[in-house]
């Protein structure tokens, strides 16, 4: 279980200093010309051909507090980006930041969090962090090495440029009340190619500036309010440049900031990028073949008089769900739930049991996983009493005929067991590669975007964090479900947070919102359930399937990139395998041809998945339009591939 407060806070974006900033910087900047700075002047342009550009992105930040930077830092961590960020109030930006001056460059793409990066120099002085002369050499590499732009956060009006863009009267508007509603233009729809052009991008809780079509090269509207304001666009310069300007602020967990993203980056890169993107959506409803302890709602606790165990009948019924689920659209088709089952309670525990033929008869619909045999808590136990745990419940997945099942991987009760070298020793001598931690505890969330961790106690036993729900274990109606909720979160729980009690629908919207973050967020980690929470409580519908159908219906408004559904044991190679990758020391460079390009690919350690996105080489995927390649590195040397026209 987790607080809404830390999520709800990050969403808001700080606006008051920036905007103000921005309009202290209209018309003019200290050290800058007052005018519009469109490209560069013949004199100031390098004689020196490109040769080659890092396969590397910059990001530059006036002061290094701009929301903004925490979002793109975050898209970029998770799609595995390289990139360096300069806090240009700190670091000077020279030529030699960019290139050696002899035709290397060392970034294929910039980031600027602001138009202007504008910050407060001290006692409200405001100014550029880059002077006219670093602007210059800044807008001089990107005409040298054909390197696209992206400004972030836009003000559409004044010095050092104003992004083919113009404000004749400057208004914004403070989307926490009025949400701006943006539609994709023919242009947008190539750029954010996996955005449903049906539906509209919402702008929320993130002040926005309104501007119009201006002047200093030509403008591409991608995005554009029915008023024909333009929230995203490329500005081509007469020297070639090109920047995709956008007008709202963002953050890491709004929205819009990741519905954008992605196209973003892939535009400034061209394309091609070592990283990779995928959606995910793997959950796991724990304790099958148990009964769990249900909330009481005349008592507002838990009784342990009341319980709930998935029939036969039950179990049939969420077949029927999955099916309807995978039907509804094409991006759910492969969602797969994995059933984490203690074999107990197949052994004859329980009268009159119908689940256990049920699974039997059809087993097939579902991936299954271990949860021990008896959901024992693994905090003291011993090694001999783990293997039997172990090895009992694998029996039975034996005897329950159970297809889909990795005998590599396990689910522990309540998450117990990491701190028992017993547990870990048995686990791992009995085959066991893959377990989990709960991301809700101090320490055991990701590490980086789509790692884990390897057990301090047993060498290579890799630990995967899992999302928790406050779709609580003891739940298995509605009504429970909204009792206990309010419990915690209304204005008189243990944990008030909300002004009133939640209704069911709205607190569907609530979980479903920090869902879908994960979804937009391409998290690969699993999602925790109960068996409790599959009980069909109107003869088809669980609460489980409530969330998931919510979330899916707000993922599928905005996005038309398929979900990944995997088993915790693809799960846990595929994480392995980008941790081993991360830990290779790999760097990649352009090399730059008349009419095409090569990518000479570099590892200080060996890496047998490295990530690109945009060429054709090795082992190849094809995801949302776009060829995702993973090749093979040896330890210290250069695999070369061919590259795109540059």
């Amino acid at each position: 279980m987790y607080s809404f407060s830390d999520l709800i806070k990050r969403t808001a974006v700080r606006r008051g200093q920036r905007r103000l900033a921005a309009t202290l910087l209209c018309g003019a900047m200290l050290g800058i010309a007052t005018g519009v700075l469109t490209s560069l002047p013949a004199s100031a342009q390098t004689q020196v051909p490109a040769t080659s550009i890092n396969m590397r992105m910059l990001v530059v930040s006036a002061d290094g507090t701009e929301p903004v930077l925490a979002g793109i830092k975050s898209i970029l961590d998770q799609l595995n980006v390289p990139y360096d960020v300069l806090i240009a109030s700190q670091t000077p930006l020279t030529a030699s930041t960019l290139s050696d001056g002899n035709g290397n460059g060392y970034y294929q793409g910039i980031f600027l969090t602001t138009g202007n990066l504008a910050y407060d120099a001290g006692g409200g002085n405001w100014q550029s962090a880059l002077t006219a002369d670093q602007w210059q050499t800044l807008w001089q590499y990107e005409t040298t090495f054909r390197v696209r732009q992206s400004t972030l956060y836009t003000y559409p009006v004044g010095a050092p440029d104003n992004y083919c863009l113009s404000m004749p009267n400057p208004q914004g508007t403070d989307t926490n009340t009025t949400p701006v509603n943006a539609t994709l233009t023919t242009a947008g729809k190539k750029v954010f190619s996996y955005l449903n052009p049906s539906n509209p991008v919402s702008i929320q809780k993130a002040w926005t500036y309104l501007a119009q079509p201006g002047t200093g090269g030509t403008l591409t509207p991608l995005l554009s309010t029915s008023s024909g304001n333009p929230i995203a666009s490329i500005c081509t310069y007469a020297d070639g440049r090109q920047n995709l300007t956008i007008t709202t602020d963002g953050n890491p967990d709004l929205i819009h900031t990741l519905s954008l993203g992605y196209g973003v980056i892939n535009w400034v890169s061209k394309g091609v990028f070592l990283g990779e993107r995928h959606v995910y959506m793997a959950p796991q409803p724990d304790d099958m073949l148990l009964d769990d302890d249900l909330w009481d709602v005349a008592l507002h606790t838990t009784n342990s008089n009341l319980s709930y165990r998935v029939s036969g009948p039950d179990y049939n019924k969420l077949i029927q769900w999955q099916s309807t689920m995978n039907a509804a659209h094409p991006n759910n088709a492969k969602i797969t739930l994995e059933i984490p089952f203690n074999g107990v309670g197949a052994s004859g525990e329980y009268q009159n049991d119908t689940l256990t033929p049920a699974i039997k008869k059809n087993d097939l619909p579902f991936r299954w996983i271990s949860h021990t045999w008896d959901h024992e808590l693994l905090t003291g136990m011993s090694y001999a009493d783990s293997t039997n745990e172990l090895a009992w419940n694998n029996t039975q997945a034996k005897n329950l005929r159970l297809v889909k099942y990795f005998k590599d991987s396990m689910i522990q009760p309540e998450i117990s067991g990491l701190d028992n070298p017993y547990f870990l020793q048995a686990a791992w001598d009995f085959g066991i590669r893959y377990i989990l931690s709960d991301t809700s505890q101090p320490g055991w969330n990701n590490p980086s975007p789509n790692t884990g961790f390897y057990s301090t106690y047993v060498t290579g036993l890799l630990i995967i964090p899992r999302y928790p729900t406050n779709c609580y274990y003891n739940v298995h109606t509605p009504a429970e479900w909204v009792d206990e909720y309010n419990s915690f979160y209304g204005p008189s729980g243990t944990m008030p947070y909300w002004d009133h009690n939640l209704s069911y629908a709205e607190i569907l919207d609530k979980e479903s919102d920090i869902w879908l973050r994960y979804l937009l967020k391409y998290s690969i980690n699993p999602v925790m359930f109960h068996q409790a929470n599959l009980y069909p409580y109107d003869g088809n519908n669980n609460v489980m399937g409530d969330l998931i159908n919510r979330t899916l219906a707000k993922y599928n408004a905005i996005s038309t990139l398929p979900i990944v559904s995997l088993a915790q044991h693809d799960i846990g190679v595929r994480m392995a395998s980008r941790m081993a990758y991360n830990n290779a020391g790999v760097s990649a460079r352009l090399i730059l041809g008349s009419t095409s390009s090569q990518i000479q690919v570099t590892a200080a350690n060996s890496a047998t998945n490295v990530p690109i996105t945009g060429v054709s080489a090795g082992t190849t995927e094809k995801y949302g339009g776009q060829t995702i390649s993973t090749i093979t590195v040896s330890a210290s040397s250069t695999v070369t591939v061919a590259g795109p026209a540059w």
